[in-house]
């Protein structure tokens, strides 16, 4: 193969992608684990988080602010355990890579609404970083090595969703 062609195709094993899907996997994971212990899955401790960690007095989003304290904090009895739920669920899926393209998009709709929640208080190229690799995650179906996601494909050839595996 030439250099030309080479650089409009270019090859990489889709291992080492695998290797990101299962870092944010662990990532999600370790974060879900030290949000349980701080209590932040009950609705006492999304206040809590949200008023003291990540105060939204100081947010810059005026307008996502109002969202949270509008819509997420009157319903955190219902939010705060889906989120328990949500966060875990996303962490395990890339881990594992099952439903890696879906679970993708999940995730970086997690990941901007923290941005958004957290805007003004952490560095921003954290969350765009994340957002990357999650998209390199989606284009490449990363589940496909080293996850469930390779037995779907054998088993059942197309997905009835298209990207779901």
């Amino acid at each position: 193969m030439s250099t030309l062609q080479s650089l409009k195709h270019p090859q990489v094993p889709l291992f080492w992608i695998a290797l990101l899907r299962i870092m944010l996997g662990v990532m999600f994971l370790t974060t879900w684990l030290s949000n349980l212990s701080k209590g932040f899955y009950t609705p006492e401790g999304l206040l809590f988080f949200f008023s003291e960690v990540f105060p939204q007095s100081q947010n810059a989003l005026t307008w996502y602010a109002a969202f949270i304290e509008g819509v997420i904090l009157p319903m955190s009895g219902t939010f705060a355990p889906f989120q328990l739920v949500a966060e875990f669920l996303l962490g395990l899926f890339l881990l594992v890579g099952f439903l890696t393209p879906f679970t993708s998009v999940a995730a970086a709709f997690f990941i901007t609404n923290t941005f958004l929640a957290t805007f003004g208080h952490d560095w921003p190229w954290s969350y765009v970083m994340i957002l990357g690799i999650l998209g390199v995650l989606f284009f490449t179906k990363a589940g496909r090595s080293l996850g469930i996601d390779t037995r779907l494909a054998k088993n059942r050839s197309k997905p009835p969703i298209p990207y779901l595996w």
